[in-house]
């Protein structure tokens, strides 16, 4: 996060001297990283919290309201370097091509380098996501750089504030990725990778079980789900060992998932 918010100021700088929106534009998605990894350190520190009794199943959820944050942040950024970028594209203006290189570059060999050492620290979430940030940022620089030579070499000098708007839409991609995923933990959508029509089926195949209702399953965070489900047995005095067999199906088909199984003795009577 220091490397990043340094040379982001390096970068804002570059940008400003040498008139280049695309360095600016590089400079804000950096800003964007460096307050995205503030606000996920903040998050991930709040998810750690115990339970109480306020909050009774923990304070994971956090992570998801920081990334809908960041997500939100990145979209505005996103629109005020495309609304930049078409003012420019409307009255060119004069952009010091050598410096702006000279930034650009640098930047590159940062962001190769945050990612050659995030690389070394694990595969999480949170580390695949500062990854894709740090890429993002990569693919800023890159684009400068083209832009720059572009001017150097032809005069071009639309070819920054379009470097701009590709970087633009980058940011606008790798934000609703985010957006997408938060919309659907917040409205506890099924996670992706469960069938739950297929879960309910496996259910009902386990020796005993006579009906399944109120199956329900949600993520509290990306990696963290849970899952609910009532059965119907046919026999009172098994349903502790139908109730095990099911809880061990819904794990295994689940690994870490929080799983609650509430058994439902059949009436007889009531037939």
């Amino acid at each position: 996060m220091a490397i990043t918010a340094g040379f982001m100021l390096v970068e804002a700088v570059g940008g400003v001297l040498t008139r280049s929106l695309a360095l600016l534009a590089d400079a804000g998605h950096m800003l964007s990283d460096t307050g995205a990894l503030a606000i996920a350190l903040t998050a991930s520190r709040w998810a750690n919290r115990p339970p109480d009794a306020r909050q009774t199943m923990g304070y994971q959820r956090a992570e998801v309201l920081g990334a809908g944050l960041n997500a939100g942040a990145l979209l505005m950024l996103a629109v005020w370097i495309t609304v930049e970028a078409f003012g420019r594209l409307g009255q060119p203006s004069e952009v010091l091509a050598g410096p702006m290189l000279v930034v650009a570059f640098i930047g590159l060999m940062v962001n190769l380098g945050i990612a050659q050492m995030l690389s070394g620290h694990g595969h999480s979430l949170n580390t695949r996501a500062a990854m894709l940030h740090v890429l993002g940022d990569a693919l800023g620089s890159v684009g400068a750089l083209i832009a720059g030579g572009l001017i150097l070499w032809r005069g071009w000098t639309w070819a920054d504030p379009v470097a701009s708007m590709l970087i633009s839409l980058i940011i606008c991609i790798g934000a609703w990725r985010v957006l997408r995923e938060v919309i659907a933990v917040l409205m506890q959508a099924a996670p992706e990778n469960m069938d739950v029509p297929l879960l309910e089926q496996e259910i009902l195949a386990v020796n005993g079980v006579a009906s399944v209702h109120a199956l329900n399953a949600w993520t509290l965070r990306p990696g963290e789900d849970v899952i609910t489900v009532h059965i119907v047995i046919h026999d009172g005095t098994v349903a502790e060992l139908v109730s095990d067999s099911v809880r061990q199906l819904l794990r295994s088909t689940c690994p870490g998932a929080h799983v609650t199984v509430q058994p439902e003795v059949l009436d007889a009577t009531c037939c």
